[in-house]
């Protein structure tokens, strides 16, 4: 049975670099958001997609560094 590689091509890490600044991105403009909403829904809203952004990267981080 063959054993995958703990290595990661250079493709994939150009991949998971754009996928890390698009969410990094995301994250600071619904950081922004944030500041400048003062509805408590749309706040309640826009932290939870600003949350979902950040633990996006926290998972594309985990696969870099595994």
């Amino acid at each position: 049975m063959e054993e995958t590689s703990n290595k990661i091509s250079t493709k994939d890490l150009s991949f998971f670099e754009d996928m890390f600044n698009w969410n990094v991105n995301c994250y600071n403009a619904f950081a922004h958001f944030l500041e400048e909403v003062e509805d408590q829904d749309v706040v309640e809203l826009i932290s939870d997609i600003k949350n979902m952004h950040k633990e996006s990267c926290e998972y594309i981080l985990g696969l870099i560094k595994e």
